[in-house]
């Protein structure tokens, strides 16, 4: 996560050099935003984040086209599993996000208009980089930016063999590989700098690979930390982490300040509990555990999307099978932080109406687990605007999860039955849309889906688009999100039954979540998520009036609530004809996260 100016200090010891014929490894996380800024700067045309955005589609093929611009490289990591330490500083991470998104909505009464500019090809080449308007970096970046490019990698025949999610930190695993192998490390992390290279690892970063097309060559500024450990003539039993030290403890210290009380272990003497923790981020790996039932389990281990990965490996079973270097004891709370939505931060959280799906899909590594390690509960992680320890969810107990995996696939056929003609990605995407006006139903809310239908057809009438330019609204971008989070929650139950599957006995599961896993094979990969400027194409694509069919399902009647249009004294009429009855709905339909499994057993 960075040493602040860190690199600022070591710049003049850098050395430009060719990359081309070198061992090259790459912190898959860091090479994702790289690339997603790059992108960003290539929407000269944009005017806010939400246009600015690229596809998950153009972000994978950018992605690649970038490594293969590289020609050659040896490793690609990402991380898969977060120590303990790093917990405050990912809240401290997830509250600026959610003040940022809650700024944004206060100075923008329309996030965006209707219109996306296209992407445009880099100026200079792929490797080129160039500033990006503050105006476009307003927002958290896209969702589901790392296991976009991850996916794009793992499905990629160049590039398949050499991606890999690891059981740790991405950093460790790219330290150890120069430390053997030598070689340089692509990253945009100053962390890699601290990190035990060995005599021969040296650190890129990404923005300063060049390009020169007169002889068609790459070079960067390489900084090898045991050259520069030497010439700033620091202990040779503590190197760069005395200096980075240093830094941690006096962050307004000038450079020659820091060095000259690095090379007499300023701070290491006076704060040795402090040095103590700070080491041990930078602590090699040793040699690959033992790992049992690998032939099986382990690549769908590390070919998981990391959010997912670092949830399975908290529990001790799995985490040794995938090689985990520490195996601690079961946790008290185990917590998943899920993708950051961009939704509206006045309404209820998008991922909301999608929770029984993923409670379901944590739930089932209970079947797989020594009985010691199941769990009944799991903390998840949103939106905070504190520091808080995130919102506990109630897991299924075994005798749940069959009628829990009929539900889903019992909704999948009736949605199949009642909108003919569908194919299987857009059966999901009616499944989601379900999801949303069943949760709105239960709530006594106004359907959101209903509003946001209404206000598409406002914006392709061609007469109140000629007199007034209009965007989207806020509702729109948050119907968006929920759908998204619908999508990725589905996302998480398909990789987590394969791994349930996967790691068998097949005779011992479920017949129900067999059948499930089969149902989630048409999901859509992520580059096949349409983005929000698609939303008209994605709801009309399940053919006119599917709301409302959805709606008449789920209520038995399509008037059974008001439609957020309603207003003035019919409305109110209205109202209090059903006051009573509404009043009983809502209250017996209140979601109540203590029976997760309520709604979808219902269906």
């Amino acid at each position: 996560m960075g040493i602040p100016h860190l690199t600022l200090f070591l710049q003049s010891y850098a050395k430009a050099e060719s990359i081309s014929g070198k061992h090259v490894v790459i912190d898959g996380p860091g090479f994702a935003y790289h690339i997603y800024y790059t992108c960003l700067s290539a929407r000269s045309g944009a005017w806010n984040p939400f246009e600015a955005a690229p596809s998950y589609e153009e972000f994978g093929k950018a992605c690649v086209a970038w490594l293969d611009g590289l020609w050659d490289n040896d490793r690609i990591y990402f991380d898969g599993f977060l120590p303990p330490s790093k917990f405050n500083t990912r809240l401290e991470r997830l509250v600026k996000q959610t003040s940022q998104l809650s700024q944004y909505h206060a100075a923008n009464t329309t996030p965006c208009q209707a219109s996306f500019p296209p992407l445009e090809p880099p100026v200079g080449g792929a490797f080129h980089s160039s500033s990006v308007k503050s105006k476009l970096t307003a927002l958290p970046p896209s969702p589901f930016l790392v296991p976009a490019v991850l996916e794009a990698l793992l499905h990629s025949s160049r590039y398949q063999e050499i991606t890999e999610v690891v059981p740790g930190e991405a950093d460790l695993y790219c330290a150890k590989y120069l430390n053997e192998y030598g070689g340089i490390v692509l990253t945009g992390d100053s962390d890699l700098l601290v990190h035990d290279l060995g005599q021969n690892g040296a650190v890129s970063f990404f923005k300063e690979i060049e390009h020169s097309p007169i002889h068609d060559t790459l070079s960067s500024q390489l900084y090898q930390p045991a050259t520069i450990s030497q010439l700033l003539d620091l202990p040779k039993s503590h190197g760069l982490h005395a200096f980075a030290f240093e830094i941690l403890m006096d962050s307004h210290g000038t450079f020659r300040k820091l060095l000259v009380d690095a090379r007499s272990l300023k701070a290491v003497t006076a704060n040795p509990s402090e040095f103590k923790l700070f080491l041990k981020e930078y602590k090699p790996l040793r040699a690959p555990l033992n790992s049992k039932d690998s032939t099986k389990t382990l690549p769908i281990l590390r070919s998981f999307d990391p959010r997912i990965s670092e949830y399975v490996l908290q529990y001790p079973y799995l985490a040794q099978i995938a090689g985990k270097e520490e195996i601690a004891e079961v946790s008290e709370t185990f917590h998943v932080f899920l993708p950051f939505l961009l939704d509206c931060p006045v309404r209820t959280n998008a991922w909301e109406v999608s929770t029984v799906v993923r409670q379901l899909a944590y739930g089932l590594i209970n079947l797989i687990v020594p009985e010691t390690q199941q769990r009944l509960t799991v903390s998840e992680h949103r939106k905070q605007q504190d520091m808080s320890t995130g919102r506990e969810l109630q897991l299924p107990i075994l005798s749940q999860i069959p009628d829990a995996c009929d539900a889903i696939t019992s909704l999948y056929s009736q949605l199949q039955q009642s909108l003919p003609g569908l194919s299987g990605s857009q059966v999901w995407t009616a499944f989601a849309l379900n999801q949303e006006i069943e949760y709105s139903h239960s709530q006594g809310k106004a359907q959101l889906s209903k509003l946001v239908v209404q206000q598409l057809a406002d914006l392709g009438n061609k007469f109140n688009m000629s007199k007034k330019k209009k965007g989207f609204t806020w509702d729109i971008v948050q119907l968006f999100a929920q759908i998204q989070g619908s999508y990725y929650s589905l996302r998480i139950l398909k990789q987590i039954i394969s791994l349930v599957i996967c790691h068998g006995p097949a005779q011992s599961l479920p017949e129900g979540l067999l059948h499930l896993h089969q149902q989630l094979d048409p999901l859509p990969k992520l580059c096949e998520l349409p983005g929000l400027e698609s939303i008209s194409s994605i709801i009309g694509s399940l053919g006119k009036g599917a709301v409302s069919i959805i709606t008449s399902q789920i209520s038995g009647d399509e008037e059974a609530a008001p439609t957020p249009q309603e207003s003035g004294k019919g409305s109110k009429k209205k109202r209090k004809r059903k006051g009573d009855q509404s009043a009983h709905e809502a209250s017996a339909g209140r979601y109540k996260p203590s029976n997760p499994f309520e709604i979808l057993g219902d269906e």
